[in-house]
């Protein structure tokens, strides 16, 4: 017998009661909701049901939508989509609560043959209206099996009142989260969370944890306490969390709570203060209203060196125990901690993780530098696998090191993480982007973003890689709601934004992508790749004078940049100036000493000088090389002088035969 919140499901009798009302479920309806309980873990894909029930038959494809719609209807609409959420573009997944009954207990309600149940005709269709199902509490299974005395049982018939229910289960969930903490150390009484302001959030911010010294490990361990609690807490379904890396481009070093919340735009923040106390590290964590600044929860852990792994799960736990009433109590589940017991070679990741997030050429190679020796340290430690193999990622990105050379030393790196652990989502993430940018693998990619969204579909960097994966198949306007979607996972993140503004300048909106990179600029005018793109964008609206700000404004920024320099060359070109900017073009490319150049922008400020022969010879090494942007040619309208030139549609030709059958990969 299986409870789903105010409703109980009778497997052997298909039948689901809900308060005075029993519903007899047609066969598919029942088989496809009892195959997402069981799966409740997991997202499960719109081609698994029908293989699974159909045969594989995507004639019904439709059948499937009723079968979910009827499932819904079933348990109540609206409350029905609190049980069953629509994965964009994927599939399902069961989110609603869950515990399992005896099988010889007794339904509360009506017997099977009552004269006031429904039941259903058709496929997904009904004889008369379903009475609506009331969001049940939270559910039992989910909780550590320490203590499953913990969760106050309520029938579906008591009224309870709602601040007592929620108030009963968030003390519920804390008092079985320290009990199953207990074994690795000792957490203090934390203040009462505040049921009724937890009630409306569903964006939440985990700001880096602040030492008490300048201790140089007590400053990497706060911001790697923070991505551990971040990572958690994005496992949690419907509640936004921002990346660590957001948090700290949009923040630098200032975390005043006052000022984090707004310009986050997030309902709650996570801060963490870090003492030392003899061999003991102590760590205080609060949870705060953004808007107020009110504590809604707070806690203390007492932790040593060798049990910090255990620490970063317990704080991520408590804190998800907090918001648990509005996410539903199973998404409160047990992950898998850090899967080294090395110590130092954990320092040495929390190290290189501080160095990836600023992406400068020196810092990206004192992070590999450091990942090295970490699995020098521990050979089967993935999370360092998957951190080097982003690390080398940027490189080729950036074009720091060949693309050539560093894109296969990061698809290595991802795989041998997810040999390692399958459930990595940023080994995922990783391999999606090597396989889209380098490889040209469209089925691979589609596999891997879903993949990826499976484990964690939050992840706003998941679908921006994706939107500029189906920007490079020539999906255009499926990359801009990619993009879209990123956007609005990850609304202040200016990554994620800025590739947003990307997807619109190459589908030729230059208006919308002004008006996005004002947005970033707004929250962090020290964006480089903002400016840099605004100022292309400008250039093409013919906004000569704005045009040069910008650019200007990111050589400011970013002195040792190799991209904005040809950018300007451009822009003098564009304008005019072509005997100046050929000068300082080829200053440039002599600079290099043949060293790895952006190839691409080479070109595109080639073209604009006129020298169409420069231009093709530099787009010909960016193929060579396997640049990214090359994917991007059919788009941008810098190479519109060259488009009639039978040299230039010779390469988009190439380009485009690469990703000949991706029509034919499933969408």
């Amino acid at each position: 017998m299986f409870v789903l919140g105010s409703a109980y499901l009778d497997p052997e009798k298909q039948l689901l009661t809900i308060g005075t009302r029993s519903v007899t479920l047609q066969h598919k309806p029942y088989l496809v909701l009892l195959w997402l309980i069981e799966n409740r873990h997991r997202m499960v894909y719109r081609e698994e049901l029908l293989d699974r029930f159909w045969d594989g038959k995507y004639v019904y494809d439709q059948s499937l939508s009723k079968a979910i719609g009827s499932i819904r209807k079933a348990l109540g609409e609206p409350a029905g989509s609190e049980f069953i959420e629509t994965r964009w573009g994927l599939g399902y997944r069961y989110i609603g609560p869950f515990r399992e009954l005896p099988s010889s207990s007794v339904i509360p309600g009506p017997s099977p043959n009552a004269s006031n149940s429904s039941r259903e005709h058709g496929d997904g269709e009904f004889s008369r209206e379903v009475f609506a199902s009331v969001p049940g509490q939270a559910s039992k299974e989910t909780l550590p099996a320490i203590v499953p005395s913990a969760v106050p049982a309520f029938p579906p018939s008591e009224k309870v009142p709602t601040r007592a229910l929620v108030t009963s289960f968030i003390l519920a969930s804390l008092i079985a989260v320290l009990a199953f903490a207990a074994y690795a150390h000792r957490l203090h009484g934390g203040t009462q969370i505040h049921a009724a302001a937890l009630e409306s959030i569903h964006s939440v911010a985990v700001l880096p944890f602040t030492a008490e010294t300048n201790n140089e490990e007590d400053q990497y361990l706060g911001l790697e306490l923070a991505d551990a609690v971040g990572a958690r807490l994005g496992a949690v379904p419907k509640l936004s969390v921002r990346s660590s890396t957001t948090v700290r481009s949009i923040l630098g070093p200032d975390t005043d709570p006052a000022l984090a919340g707004k310009k986050l735009e997030v309902q709650a923040l996570v801060k963490g203060d870090i003492h030392r106390v003899k061999d003991k590290v102590v760590i205080n964590v609060r949870l705060l209203d953004s808007s107020t600044g009110a504590d809604l929860w707070s806690g203390t852990v007492n932790a040593n060196k060798t049990n910090i792994f255990a620490t970063e799960d317990s704080i991520a736990q408590q804190v998800s125990s907090a918001l648990l009433p509005q996410v539903g109590m199973n998404a409160l589940k047990r992950l898998s901690g850090p899967d080294t017991k090395q110590p130092e070679a954990y320092g040495k990741y929390m190290k290189a993780k501080f160095f990836a997030t600023t992406r400068t050429r020196n810092s990206l190679e004192k992070a590999i530098d450091l990942l090295h020796e970490a699995i020098l340290l521990d050979p089967n430690y993935a999370r360092a696998y998957a951190a080097l193999a982003d690390c080398y990622e940027l490189q080729g990105f950036y074009q720091f090191v060949p693309p050539s050379e560093a894109y296969p030393r990061a698809k290595a790196a991802a795989l041998k993480a997810l040999s390692l652990d399958n459930s990595l989502a940023e080994a995922h993430v990783v391999l999606l982007s090597t396989l889209a940018d380098y490889d040209w693998d469209w089925e691979g990619v589609e596999r891997e973003f879903k993949a990826t969204i499976a484990l964690d579909p939050n992840y706003a960097v998941a679908y921006q890689y994706y939107g500029y994966a189906l920007l490079g198949m020539g999906r255009g306007e499926e990359g801009l709601a990619a993009m879209k979607h990123a956007a609005e996972l990850d609304p202040v993140s200016p990554s994620v934004q800025t590739s947003f503004a990307w997807a619109y300048y190459l589908l030729h909106q230059d208006e919308q992508a002004v008006d996005q990179c004002k947005r970033v600029l707004e929250l962090y005018p020290d964006f480089v790749p903002a400016h840099q793109l605004l100022g292309i964008v400008y250039g093409q609206m013919k906004s000569d004078q704005r045009s040069m700000a910008e650019l200007n404004q990111a050589e400011t920024l970013e002195r040792d940049s190799t991209v904005t320099p040809i950018l300007l060359d451009y822009e003098l070109a564009r304008t005019g100036k072509r005997a100046e900017a050929t000068r300082d073009l080829a200053a440039v490319v002599a600079k290099s000493h043949g060293a790895s150049l952006p190839d691409y922008y080479v070109a595109a400020a080639w073209t604009a000088i006129g020298d169409k022969e420069k231009a093709q010879t530099s787009l010909e090494r960016a193929y060579q090389v396997r640049s990214i942007w090359v994917l991007y040619l059919q788009y941008d309208p810098r190479f519109d002088d060259l488009r009639p030139d039978p040299q230039f549609q010779a390469l988009l030709h190439r380009v485009a035969f690469s990703h000949k059958d991706s029509e034919a990969v499933t969408r």
